[in-house]
């Protein structure tokens, strides 16, 4: 009998083009693909897949068979979707956020989403744009949380929020109050993260659009090491104006003025949108509610105290 089971794993290996990808996906073991996949051939009388080339290849037979699969797929997911409970066909879902997501709202978001869904195992992973959009290319992650990375028309993207970066240094290294051109500004060093980076990928674009010559210093893959060697004098940095409000507050960061406000960033939910996608659209909606870039209160630095006047 044709199970739910063996179509899933026609559609994502064809997908994903790999028995390793799709059983990733589907949490689960090659072999269990494999002996799913023999089973339908057997029960159909066909042969779904060319395995002759490293990658899976469907045949023309295959083609077609995945076309009324998916069908099938999405008429599962409207029927139980009706009824409001799309996460009933999901055990296990992995979120892939940048760091800055990790600092602020993610903690929120992942208690909620256990509270909402008890029933699903909830997987976060933090890593850099580029590596989380890879990943979610290859079905290695369910959905990512990134800048505006790359654009796929298999994809889906549901704004949440766009991220405020402000110029920032050391009051060691500029300590002006006076609004700087662009060119004063990047005639300092210019930290950033490495390249996998998104707001730095956008950014890299940014400077070339405004005839910038940058002279870039890699601070790593960390923000917080970033904002470190920022307060430490090594150059000026674009960070994120709220989460550092509080470092710029207390003087152990300057925020530079300049003539040019820097643009904003967008941040987006990003998933696969070519199989069933209701319980990933609940996801990004919750994500939504919770998108916020500014440091939790229990993290923040001190106020730099207020002088007092002495009364004679």
């Amino acid at each position: 009998m044709l199970t739910f089971k063996q179509i899933e794993a026609i559609h994502w290996v064809a997908k994903l083009g790999s028995f390793a990808a799709a059983a990733d996906k589907l949490n689960t073991t090659q072999s269990a693909i494999s002996k799913r996949l023999a089973e339908i051939e057997s029960l159909l009388g066909l042969q779904l897949f060319d395995r002759s080339h490293r990658t899976a290849r469907l045949t023309d037979k295959g083609r077609e068979i995945l076309g009324l699969g998916e069908e099938i797929l999405l008429l599962r997911e409207r029927f139980i979707a009706s009824a409001g409970r799309a996460s009933i066909m999901v055990r296990r879902f992995r979120i892939g956020v940048t760091e800055l997501t990790a600092l602020t709202w993610l903690p929120q978001f992942v208690q909620a989403f256990r509270h909402a869904y008890p029933d699903v195992e909830l997987q976060p992973e933090i890593d850099l744009s580029v590596s989380l959009c890879e990943k979610l290319k290859r079905g290695a992650i369910d959905l990512v949380v990134v800048p505006p990375v790359f654009s796929d028309p298999n994809f889906e993207a549901v704004r949440l929020k766009d991220l405020t970066l402000a110029w920032m240094c050391s009051p060691s290294l500029c300590d002006s109050r006076k609004a700087l051109t662009l060119h004063q500004i990047t005639a300092f060093p210019v930290l950033m993260q490495v390249e996998r980076s998104g707001v730095d990928v956008g950014y890299e674009r940014w400077f070339r659009e405004q005839g910038l010559t940058v002279q870039r210093i890699y601070a790593g893959n960390s923000l917080i090491a970033l904002s470190a060697l920022t307060m430490l004098g090594f150059g000026v940095s674009y960070l994120p104006q709220d989460y550092f409000a509080d470092l710029a507050t207390s003087g152990q960061l300057r925020v530079l003025r300049s003539d040019q406000a820097l643009p904003r960033v967008p941040y987006y939910a990003l998933f696969r949108n070519d199989g069933p996608v209701a319980f990933s659209q609940q996801v990004a909606a919750m994500a939504q509610t919770f998108c916020d870039f500014a440091k939790p209160l229990v993290v923040r630095a001190p106020r730099k105290p207020v002088a007092r006047k002495r009364i004679a």
